[in-house]
């Protein structure tokens, strides 16, 4: 599944809406022509909510929408993950320094050493844009839940230049506390409920 773009990201302790939700994170496809349609509210997008008893996995498309409800009590861990790609981004350097050691050794061979530098140092400096860029464009952040069943559902996200969203390791930590508090406090309930028994 590809990377999507994080639309809106709410995590707190107390809950965030009426619905009792603790968690809301709504992810787009990336793109131009998917935000354009995200301002006509019929953008594809993908939300995981977390509630007092459930996480709730929600797929919205053009076709239609589908959901997927998993009770909390069958959640055993939350997983997160942080990717940078340091080395795409040193590739993307050194391609472009590459071209222009290429271009720049041959106008050197006609016209001098000196009149070869302009290309490689010109280059050097795109491709130094270009992987800086494509680092901080394609960082990408992974949070799941792993269900007793041994089903893992997750999700990746990437910043958002449009939104100005960018979540770190420490917001997606966060994410997997609270669903781990509210695990516990789910499990505490329900030790509280079960009816005593009378020892004879």
């Amino acid at each position: 599944m590809s990377a999507l773009v994080i639309k809106a990201w709410r995590a707190d302790s107390k809950p965030i809406d009426q619905h009792q939700n603790f968690v809301r994170i709504t992810g787009r496809e990336g793109g131009l022509i998917a935000w354009l349609l995200s301002l006509m509210r019929i953008d594809p997008v993908t939300t995981i909510k977390v509630g007092l008893e459930r996480i709730e996995f929600t797929s919205a498309s053009l076709a239609g929408i589908e959901s997927r409800l998993i009770p909390l009590q069958s959640i055993c861990s939350s997983y997160y993950g942080y990717h940078k790609p340091w080395k795409q981004a040193l590739s993307i350097g050194v391609a472009f320094v590459f071209v222009g050691t290429s271009i720049g050794s041959a106008i050197a061979e006609g016209s001098g050493q000196s009149a070869g530098l302009m290309p490689l140092m010109a280059s050097a400096a795109i491709g130094l844009v270009a992987a800086l860029l494509y680092y901080f464009l394609n960082r990408t952040l992974t949070l799941g839940f792993v269900e007793a069943s041994g089903v893992i559902s997750g999700i990746r996200f990437k910043r958002s230049v449009i939104e100005n969203l960018d979540i770190n390791q420490e917001q997606a930590k966060r994410v997997c506390i609270i669903v781990q508090r509210l695990i516990e406090a789910k499990e505490k309930r329900a030790l509280q409920a079960r009816p005593v028994q009378a020892s004879s």
